[in-house]
This record gives C-alpha cells, structure tokens and sequence, in this order.
C-alpha cells in the first residue's frame, strides 16, 4: 500500500515525492491495479523535468516496476537520452528483451506525473512504456540477485 493510500494526506505525499526528486533526481509513483482492465503500474516522477519523457511499466509488483525502470533513469540522469526502439541490452542482457514503446496518452495512467510537471495549456507530459518481449518475463528471470546491485 502506497503512503497516500495508507492515509498520509495529499499535501505530505506531495512534498515527499518533491524531496525525493530533489535529492535523487525522479522517483517512482506506483499505482495498485484492480483488475485487468486497469493492471498496475509504476512510472517515473522527475525525468520530464529533464526534458526527457518519464518511464511507465505495468507490473503487478511495486519492486520489478522499480528495478525495471530504475537502470533507465539512472541513465537519463547521466545524461542518456531514449525513445521508442533503441536498443537496451546494456541494461537488459540476454535472455530479457525489453523495448520502449512511446505510450499514446498518459492523462490517466501518469495522473501525479501530470498533475505536478504538465505546464498550463500544455499536452499531457510524455511518457515511454516498457515492455517485455521474450517469453521469460523480467520478474520470472530468476535475475533478483544481479539487480539488487543496481
């Protein structure tokens, strides 16, 4: 359960969220599912302050949507920039197959991302999805251990 949701009020999460950007540079938002039609997800606070889309990955374990998006934002903070197709096996070595797929509107799925970062008269900010594409997916690897490291 999230802070918010445990009953911390709106205004303390919100500078929580501001001093862990401040000091890290993003963090993560995490979104409990109900169902499959609105499937968990995480996404990355902080990085559209970079001029970069944030990341967002649908996963119903707050720490795999962590340690997924984590070696891609801790690369954008060094100063990498992504997009949609470019090759992430530096991050995500055989037998993973991760891709970055633009992610169409993020209005509601980034809502806090949105709702601190999208300036008036502005679009929704950007965002990119990332996906599993093998047949073995990220938290079913067996790669806990390695990145815990990360």
């Amino acid at each position: 359960m999230c802070y918010q949701c445990g009953g911390m009020p709106a205004e303390q999460y919100s500078r929580q969220l501001l001093d862990n950007i401040r000091t890290y540079g993003w963090t993560l938002q995490y979104v409990e599912g109900d169902g499959e039609r609105n499937p968990a997800c995480g996404y990355t606070l902080g990085l559209s302050l970079r001029g970069h889309p944030e990341f967002i990955v649908f996963d119903p374990d707050p720490a795999w949507a962590y340690l997924g998006v984590k070696p891609l934002a801790w690369a954008v903070m060094a100063g990498a920039v992504f997009d949609e197709g470019d090759d992430l096996t530096a991050f995500f070595p055989p037998p993973e197959r991760a891709e970055l797929l633009r992610f169409p509107d993020t209005a509601v799925h980034l809502y806090t991302a949105n709702s601190m970062f999208r300036r008036p008269g502005d679009g929704p900010i950007p965002a990119l999805q990332l996906v599993w594409s093998s047949s073995v997916g990220f938290a079913d690897s067996g790669l806990m251990s390695d990145w815990h490291d990360r």
